[in-house]
């Protein structure tokens, strides 16, 4: 079998290993066993009872009304948590003296005389009505007011948001009417223009994102051209980029906005 396993090639796994003494493991065990028993006999372990942090007891001293004992009522309250502050209101002196000025000025306080108001009339609070027996009593059900919707016909108006360049409340309210009737694919168009403005908010450019050959291009077109941005300022002309939508809306009914 040694002859096999050493002519043995060398893709077979020697699926048994070499054998070896097994004197240094038991070395090592007797070593680290003996370590431990000297650590585990080495150990002691003292309990203590635990100490109170007080003990349950107090002490109570009794003074009598005279001299002594109004010294030692001073020093208690004196040295306690809460000390004791002059207040002059208690101070004899203080109150006899405040006596004698108003005697001398001869000086009275007004009497107080308290502002009587009207009760409320009794008679003007409608008085309770007791349901019938076997009768339910339920609240008076109001009817939700609901405001009539425009019975126009609903057409499709352009509706902008911001894209580059502007902010949404920036963007114009007032909106000019648009006259070309949308049809579906009109409408289902994702419109993206690039506009260049005046200093006065007119456009004087007007470039579609979607290209000039798509159906309905010139007429969007011509309408932003009649819309009126803000005024700017700071810079004669400027670019920004808008995005046009449609909305439903009714014929007789309000302007876009």
């Amino acid at each position: 079998m040694k002859h096999k396993r050493r002519a043995a090639p060398e893709w077979v796994f020697p699926w048994r290993g070499v054998r070896q003494s097994p004197l240094p493991k038991i070395l090592a065990v007797l070593l680290t066993g003996g370590v431990f028993v000297v650590f585990f006999s080495s150990v002691r372990i003292q309990v203590a009872a635990p100490v109170p942090w007080a003990s349950r007891k107090a002490a109570v001293i009794q003074v009598l009304d005279d001299a002594d004992g109004r010294a030692l009522t001073f020093q208690a309250r004196e040295g306690g948590p809460f000390p004791s502050r002059f207040e002059p209101s208690e101070w004899e002196w203080a109150v006899a003296t405040a006596r004698e000025a108003y005697q001398a000025a001869r000086w009275r306080p007004e009497p107080y005389v308290p502002v009587l108001r009207e009760l409320p009339d009794l008679d003007a609070a409608q008085p309770l009505q007791l349901a019938a027996r076997g009768e339910p009593v339920l609240p008076d059900r109001r009817p939700l007011a609901r405001v009539a919707r425009p019975m126009g016909k609903p057409v499709l108006v352009p509706l902008l948001y911001p894209l580059s360049g502007i902010s949404a409340d920036l963007l114009p309210r007032d909106l000019p009417p648009f006259d070309v009737p949308v049809d579906a694919a009109m409408a289902a168009e994702p419109w993206r223009f690039l506009l260049r403005l005046n200093a006065a908010g007119g456009v004087i450019d007007c470039v579609s994102l979607s290209g000039g050959e798509v159906a309905g291009a010139a007429a969007l077109g011509d309408w932003l051209r009649r819309v009126a941005f803000p005024p700017e300022t700071v810079t004669p002309e400027r670019w920004i980029a808008v995005g046009l939508g449609f909305s439903n809306q009714t014929a007789d009914g309000p302007a876009a906005r």
